[in-house]
C-alpha cells in the first residue's frame, strides 16, 4: 500500500510538471513577443514582465516537486556517502521530519491564505502599470509549495522504509528512474 501511495504522488508531482512545461511555452512566447514587439516594431507591451516573472515562479515552483521526487535537486553529501546506508537513510528521515517539513508547512500555508485573499479580493499587482490579477500567481506558488511539501513527506517515509530495508528504497544521493 505504501508503494503505491509512494507513486500516486509521484504521479500528481509529474501532473504538475507537465503544467510548468507548457507554462514554460507561454514564456517563451511571450519573451519572443515582446522582442519582437520591442526591437523590430519599437512598440514594447506593457504585460510582458508580469507575464514573464509569473511564468516564471509559477513552474519553478510546480516543477519542484517532481525534481525532489527525483532526486534531482542539489546536494552536498561529501560526507553521508560514506556511511552505511542504513544512517544515510536515518540523517535524510530527520532532516525531512525536523526540519523541512514544518518549514515548508508554514510557507505553503502562508503562501495558501495569500492566494485565496487575492483571489477573494480582486488583488492586483500594484506596482506593475497593467496591474494583473495576482490570484493565479499566488495560487501557483501556493500549489507548487503544497505539492513539495506533499512529496518531502512522501521523501521522509522513503527514507523511514530505507532505515528499515536499505534495499527497498534508492539510497539518499542515488537518482530514481523516469
Amino acid at each position: 500500500m505504501l508503494t503505491r501511495l509512494f507513486a500516486a504522488v509521484d504521479r500528481v508531482s509529474f501532473v504538475c510538471t507537465a503544467v510548468a512545461m507548457l507554462l514554460l511555452v507561454g514564456l517563451v512566447g511571450a519573451t519572443g513577443y515582446e522582442v519582437v514587439a520591442r526591437y523590430v516594431f519599437n512598440a514594447p507591451t506593457v504585460w510582458a514582465y508580469d507575464v514573464a516573472y509569473m511564468l516564471n515562479g509559477g513552474l519553478f515552483m510546480l516543477a519542484a516537486a517532481f525534481t525532489l521526487a527525483k532526486n534531482n535537486h542539489v546536494r552536498i553529501d561529501f560526507l553521508s556517502v560514506r556511511l552505511p546506508m542504513r544512517t544515510q537513510h536515518a540523517i535524510n528521515a530527520a532532516f525531512y521530519l525536523i526540519l523541512l517539513l514544518p518549514a515548508l508547512a508554514l510557507i505553503a500555508r502562508s503562501s495558501t491564505l495569500s492566494a485565496w485573499e487575492a483571489l477573494a479580493t480582486g488583488k492586483v499587482e500594484a506596482v506593475s502599470p497593467w496591474q494583473p490579477k495576482i490570484w493565479p500567481f499566488y495560487t501557483a506558488i501556493a500549489l507548487g509549495l503544497v505539492m513539495l511539501w506533499l512529496q518531502a513527506l512522501i521523501e521522509a517515509l522513503r527514507h523511514l522504509r530505507g532505515c528499515i530495508d536499505p534495499s527497498a528504497v534508492a539510497g539518499p544521493g542515488l537518482n530514481r528512474p523516469h
